[in-house]
């Protein structure tokens, strides 16, 4: 009686003791597990633990099978829990109605055995933390960035993010309404500029034409001009020698006249003689007289001397009529025809006169005509200088609005936006048409159609200071529940430097996934993923021993300045 009623208070108090801490381990294990899956992701399948973790770390449904045998310990070592149930079995109700005097030894040593059990597994045991990302398939490979060149703002949105576009397709149109106005100013202009060239090359074209005409009338009047000049020259000439001629006729006539003075004087001489010789003869008559009157002579030789000295006066006057008049008719001819050869000289003369007269006028016509000629030459030159001056004047203002326009239309181009090539708008980083877009700032990210899928997911800044690529990934689809159609496998293959805002899960990371495969099956046949098709990514992150992860939330009560 004294062992036993010493051993019930023992057992009293010591089953106690035993209870309390089952129980609080049971709280602290269920409350750490709890805030562990809320924080941290922890990943439960007991399928997929064992192949993640290489079947060596325990897994979530060893550790509700230890809650389970705690609560059977905590049923059996509690009568009033006991004595609330009515549909125990008889053992066991006799069992609980009449206790083992060595039963608080039992559940003291099983509580032991649970502890040191529990202990070895939560310090050797390992459990895998993951991160779990969210996001969409897009096309792997070089992503086309689509951004402005200068300062401007939206002014249409033709696309959305995720949309499948051709190459080609307009995506944004940003303001255009200053480049279009200053594109129709500098084509208005460049018109009417291209309009006043037109204009100044007729112009110019026919100054040309009438100064070549000009130029033939006036080459035609020169050269009449000097075909008159000459004209008159050879005229001249003709009269010069003409009257080379007459000088010389005339000297000849001249000549023969002097030459005809001699005879006159010749033919006086002889008349002279005949008149000696008729005086003689008449002397002799006369001696002759007084001898016939003597009769010293005979009658007949008188009148021999007789007929001698009359046929002597007849020869002296006809010798003298017909040298006289012969004489004198030859030096009258020789005269006239010296008056006719000085007149005709005089003519030729005056005539020569007025032949060089006129050569001179048609000179001075001919230089007078050559002088207006060069000034009206010069004129239309110095009209073609000046207006050939405006217009290359003109054409530099034209190929300068040119220039302008050419750069205006470029400018304009670039106010529309178009997708470069085949692919999926894996990015649109404006929502409001109005918004400014800043130098170089991107639009959009255009991913190609022939790149294999990938899935770009964000990760919370909480769940990404482990995250490294080449790290395991299990990725579930939205649109194929992985207990259908199972979990694709990955790896991260690319992590962005630098958190971005997201409005519903704060600072987030850019994560990108591959796939092991880009397909589904579904009753043997394959199901090819689509870009755009969200899925959610199971990240092992790093693997932790349990009793770090049980006694995680102490750390952070400690460290919050708590005394536990």
């Amino acid at each position: 009686m004294d062992k036993s009623t010493e051993s019930t208070p023992l057992t009293e108090s010591s089953s106690q003791p035993s209870v309390n801490l089952v129980t609080n381990s049971e709280a602290s294990f269920k409350s750490a597990l709890t805030r562990e899956r809320d924080d941290r992701g922890l990943y439960d399948a007991s399928s997929q633990s064992e192949s993640i973790s290489g079947g060596t770390s325990a897994t979530y449904q060893q550790i509700k099978q230890l809650n389970v045998n705690k609560q059977d310990l905590l049923t059996i070592a509690s009568p009033a829990a006991a004595t609330n149930t009515s549909n125990w079995s008889t053992s066991l109700q006799t069992l609980l109605d009449q206790p083992s005097a060595t039963l608080p030894q039992k559940m003291l040593l099983g509580g032991l055995v649970f502890l040191v059990t529990f202990g070895t597994w939560a310090t050797f045991g390992q459990i895998d933390e993951v991160g779990i990302a969210q996001g969409k398939l897009v096309p792997k490979g070089q992503v086309y960035k689509v951004h402005a060149l200068e300062l401007d703002k939206i002014a249409k949105i033709h696309v959305e993010e995720g949309q499948s576009v051709k190459a080609g397709q307009e995506l944004v149109e940003l303001d255009t309404e200053l480049v279009a106005a200053e594109v129709e100013r500098l084509e208005q202009l460049l018109s009417g500029e291209q309009v006043e060239l037109t204009q100044k090359v007729a112009l110019a074209e026919q100054i040309r034409l009438e100064a070549q005409s000009r130029d033939q009338i006036a080459k035609a009047d020169t050269q009449a001009q000097k075909a008159a000049i000459a004209q008159a020259k050879s005229k001249a000439a003709v009269i010069k020698q003409r009257l080379a001629q007459d000088q010389a006729w005339l000297s000849v006539e001249r000549e023969r006249l002097e030459r005809m003075k001699p005879l006159a004087l010749k033919a006086q001489e002889l008349v002279g003689q005949r008149r000696a010789d008729v005086n003689a003869q008449q002397e002799r008559l006369q001696r002759l007289q007084p001898l016939l009157a003597d009769g010293a002579i005979s009658r007949e030789l008188v009148f021999q001397a007789e007929q001698n000295l009359r046929a002597s006066q007849s020869a002296i006057t006809q010798s003298q009529l017909q040298e006289e008049t012969h004489t004198t008719e030859r030096i009258f001819q020789a005269q006239q025809s010296l008056r006719d050869r000085s007149v005709l000289i005089s003519q030729n003369q005056g005539e020569l006169q007025q032949t060089l007269a006129e050569i001179d006028r048609l000179q001075a016509v001919l230089s007078q005509k050559q002088t207006e000629e060069n000034r009206i030459q010069i004129d239309f030159q110095q009209e073609l200088g000046e207006l050939e001056l405006e217009m290359t004047q003109l054409k530099a203002k034209i190929a300068n609005n040119k220039n302008l326009l050419t750069s205006a239309k470029a400018r304009l181009k670039k106010k529309f936006l178009y997708a470069p090539v085949d692919g999926i708008v894996s990015s649109f980083n404006f929502a409001n048409i109005g918004e400014v877009v800043q130098p170089s700032q991107t639009i959009a990210e255009i991913a190609p159609d022939s790149a294999p899928l990938v899935l770009s997911a964000s990760l919370p800044n909480r769940e990404a200071g482990f995250i490294k690529m080449g790290m395991k990934a299990q990725v579930k689809f939205d649109a194929y529940p992985y207990q259908e159609y199972g979990i694709v496998s990955g790896k991260v293959t690319s992590v962005s430097p630098d958190a971005k805002p997201d409005p519903q899960m704060g600072a987030v990371y850019r994560v990108e996934v591959e796939l092991e495969r880009n397909y589904v099956t579904d009753n043997e046949e394959t199901i090819e993923f689509k870009a755009g098709q969200t899925a959610s990514a199971d990240i092992i992150i790093r693997r932790r021993r349990i009793a770090d992860f049980l006694l995680e939330p102490f750390k952070k009560l400690q460290e919050g300045g708590m005394n536990i």
